[in-house]
Formats: C-alpha cells, structure tokens, sequence
C-alpha cells in the first residue's frame, strides 16, 4: 500500500500529524521538519532546513547531546523513548522553553544515516500533574479550602473539560470547559452518575498517558466524539477519578471530509482511466478499419489480375484432361494440377471475403478427412522441412455443415506457418476431438499444435491484426491468422491461441455442429 503513496501525499500525511516530526541525517543537521513542528518550535520550514538540530534545543543540553546521538547510533535498539529518567525540554524560536516528550528513531547505516525525532509539547499534562500534586499537598497540609480555591482557578481556566469522580463514579467536579462539551451546567451534573455522559463508562486508568476515544453524550441526549485521559489516586482513604475530556468533533470531521476527498479523487481516477482505456479501444478499432479497407482495396486489385489468367489455365487443363483416357498415367498429375488450380482460385476470392462477404457454399463436411486432406496435399513441403505429422483423431467426431473450402484455408494456413516456425523440424500434431462452445452447444474441436518458436506474449495480442507478421521480411503478408479468424467467425466458431516462446504453439479452433448456427453467417 505504501508503494503507492506519492512524496507528496507523505509530505501532506506528515502535515497532518499534530506532533512534531524532525529528521537529521548523519551530521545533526534539520533535513525534514514538518507542519506541527513548525507550530510547536515557532519556526517556518525555510528557517531550519540545514541548521543544526541544536537550534532546538536549551543550551543546558547541546553539550551532551553529540555524544548521545553517537551512542545511539551504536546501539542495537532502532527506536528510543528520551524523557524516561530526566526531564526533556525544546527551546521554541522565542526563546520559551516547554517540557517535552521525545521519541527517536533511526534509519540507515553512515553518512545515510538518518534520525527521526516524534516531539510531543507535555506542557499539558505537566500543568495537570502539577494541580494533583499541589492538591495533594494541600489536603496533606489540611488547607482544604485555600487548595479547592487554587484549583477552582486551574479548572476553571483549562481548555479541556475536566471532571472528578467519587468512588462510586459519581461527578464532584464540572468545570466550564465541560459544560460546553456536554451541554449541562455543573449545578445538574453535580452528583450525576457517569454514564449519564459517558455511556461506556470509565476508561482504563494510565495516569493520562494514553487518550481513549470514546463516544460521549451530551444534556439533550445527542452524541459527541471525545478523546478522553483518565487517572486514579488515593487520598486519605478516598478514590477519586480524574477525567480530562477533548471534544474532537471537529477533528472526526476533518478526518470524514479527508477520506471522502480521497474517495472523490480515488473514484475520478478510476472513470479517468476507464475513458481512456474506451478512447484507446476505439482508436485501436479505427485504425483496424483503415487496415481492413486497404485490404479491401488490395483484394480487389489481386482479384482482378489473377482470375483471368487462372480463367485460361483453368480451360486449357480442362480440355486437357476430357482428351485424356482415365486410365492413363498422365491423368493422375492433370488432376491435380486442377486441384490445384482450384485452390488458386478459392485463395482469390478468400482475400476479397476478408475485406467483404461472398458468395459461400455450405455442406456436410468430415473434418477429419479435411485436415487429413490438407496434410496430405502439403506433406512434401512439410517433409521438406523436416516435420513430423501425428494427427490425433477422435472415433466420434460428428459432421458438420460448413463451408468445405474455407476451412481447407484455414487448415492450410494453420499447417504453412506451424512448418515455418520449425525451422530446424519438429512435431506437427493437429487433433480433432468433439467439444462444446459457450452456452453449452455442441461443436467439433480442431487444434494445432507445434514444436517451434512460439510467439512472444507481448505480440500475442496483436497476431490477427492484417499485414502484421512475425516472419522476416518478405517471406510473410501478415493475413494468414487474419484470414482464419474472419473464416472462423463467419462459422460461428472461436479461435484462440496459446504459445511460449521456445515451447511452441497451440491454434484452438471450435466449430458449431448445427446448421441454424452458423449457415446465415455464411449467406449474409
């Protein structure tokens, strides 16, 4: 979570703090000095950043005071409570002393080291500990009424509310401070149980030491955050509880206004990175556009240069092969130059369907015998390169309606790049199986797997997108996977990929079985 905090949010969390934080590096002198020390010490940031700490500190203590941080340094301990044995003081700007209470800390090791001091101004707590020990000895000294006089005047003059309890909780003590907090005068609280403003009861007794926030209630039964000290002492045989409470409501409420900013700003955060994620998109779907209708624009041309030549050859084989006898040998080689022919053709108008529907053909396919076709019609290549075909069929595939010479391309297309990221050889393994598609149909699954390159994750994302490719230059258009997705699509059917460079990759194609579910894709 911290990570996640800029320099300056710390610095502003640090100015939130009501103590006062100060750090020293290695050569005593000020390198942090925030909002609450500034107030406690009287001093402005620029006016320290730089100066020795001894600036702050009375005069009878900057003598020893190098020789107790060098100690420090060397000791095993990271933090230490100063004030425990003797009295501390800070010197303010004015010159005014103030008793205080002092916790250090250290980080890093020689000349990074730095010093971290927590400065807590106790001028407070040492007034009140001076009233209980003056009204201790005045009850020693049985001058009762001159110590209730002396104390009426502290109690009446302190800040916080400050209420004394009997033995039974019950109130002896109200001074002006809590008739404020509480909304009652001392004349109605006078002899009152506690709970009557303190539903939760008296807090754990530590000399004052610790606040506990609590939840009070005031005259007209409305609640009030407090921050309460509570003690105890024994005089003459009675209990009496000493109770210093601190209305924080308007602290609560600077604290709720903090959070609920930080939520605002949280909140404008995450809708400024969702908008700029949805600009993103669609400029990624724009640009796509502007690729798709460049290929559009390529297909067409090809088209219109390829189809008449074919057109000829076509004929002429054609002619060649209605004069040649069906047992002759030369027939067997004319066939499948017509095949291939064919194909030729197909592959044109598959390139003008990548840019824009044509007119498909529909039927029942065996898409075993299909990928084992396409094995077959490239096997010389791949024995070329030194691949190894296993096909993996499954006894159970179901016939599926599609159309018969597109998914030849995809598998041809699928076969080609699998042998070309095997530069070396390896294991081509196309698998077909049945399978489901989302939504629980029925489909038949076909994959593709090889033993090559693999594809890098950070390229992933993009190998659909047309004319990019990962093969070197000229030896690759970047539409073969684009082609397939745009085919698969058509079908209904999903195509992913999984790949890890150096392990190889895997091309999951599912198909629908049903005609009602991929048939109008096709006529559209």
């Amino acid at each position: 979570m911290l990570a996640r905090i800029s320099p300056d949010q710390l610095a502003d969390i640090l100015d939130i703090a009501e103590d006062g934080i100060v750090t020293v590096d290695a050569r005593q002198e000020i390198v942090l000095f925030n909002r609450g020390a500034a107030k406690l010490f009287g001093y402005a940031l620029e006016e320290v950043l730089g100066r020795p700490l001894e600036v702050l500190l009375p005069v009878r203590f900057r003598g020893p005071h190098p020789a107790q941080m060098q100690q420090f340094a060397q000791a095993p301990e990271a933090a230490r409570l100063m004030g425990e044995r003797r009295a501390v003081f800070g010197l303010r700007k004015d010159g005014v002393e103030f008793p205080a209470e002092i916790s250090i800390s250290k980080f890093g090791t020689g000349a990074g080291l730095l010093f971290t001091a927590i400065v807590r101004d106790v001028s407070d707590r040492k007034q009140y500990e001076a009233v209980q020990r003056e009204v201790e000895h005045l009850r020693a000294r049985a001058e009762l009424a001159e110590a209730r006089a002396r104390l009426d005047v502290v109690i009446r003059s302190a800040h916080d509310a400050i209420i004394l309890l009997d033995a039974d909780l019950r109130v002896l003590l109200f001074n002006p401070a809590a008739e404020q907090v509480f909304g009652c005068p001392a004349g109605a609280a006078l002899g009152a149980g506690l709970s009557n403003f303190l539903p939760a009861g008296l807090p754990t007794a530590d000399s004052g030491t610790t606040p506990h926030e609590i939840e009070g209630r005031r005259r007209d039964g409305r609640p009030v955050p407090l921050e309460v000290s509570a003690s105890r002492t024994e005089s003459g045989g009675q209990t009496v509880h000493t109770l210093i409470v601190r209305d924080v409501t308007e602290r609560k409420r600077a604290e709720v206004e903090l959070r609920e900013t930080a939520r605002q700003r949280e909140q404008a955060l995450s809708e400024l990175q969702a908008r700029t994620d949805e600009l993103k998109g669609t400029t990624q779907q724009l640009w796509q556009a502007a690729k798709l209708a460049g290929v559009g624009e390529l297909a067409a041309s090809i088209a219109h240069e390829l189809n008449n030549p074919l057109g000829t050859v076509s004929l002429r084989v054609e002619g060649v092969l209605a004069k040649t006898p069906a047992d002759d040998p030369r027939r067997k080689p004319l066939e499948i130059i017509e095949g291939e022919i064919e194909r030729m053709a197909s592959l044109v108008a598959n390139l003008l369907q990548f840019s824009r529907a044509g007119r498909d053909q529909v039927s029942t396919v065996d898409v075993c015998d299909e990928v084992s076709r396409t094995v077959e019609l490239i096997a010389h290549h791949l024995r070329k390169r030194r691949v190894k075909v296993e096909p993996h069929m499954a006894p159970d595939v179901p016939i599926i309606h599609a159309d018969r010479q597109q998914l030849r391309q995809v598998f041809l297309n699928l076969f080609t790049n699998a042998a070309d990221a095997m530069p070396g050889g390896g294991r081509l393994v196309p698998r077909v199986r049945p399978g489901t598609l989302p939504g629980g149909r029925p489909g038949v699954v076909i994959e593709v797997t090889d033993t090559g390159v693999g594809i890098p994750v950070e390229l992933l994302g993009r190998v659909f997108e047309p004319f990019f490719t990962t093969k070197e230059e000229g030896k690759g258009t970047g539409l073969g996977l684009a082609i397939c997705r745009r085919i698969v699509q058509q079908h209904h059917g999903t195509l992913e990929i999984d790949s890890r460079p150096g392990e190889g990759t895997t091309v999951r194609i599912t198909l629908p079985l049903r005609p009602d579910t991929n048939v109008v894709g096709l006529q559209q």
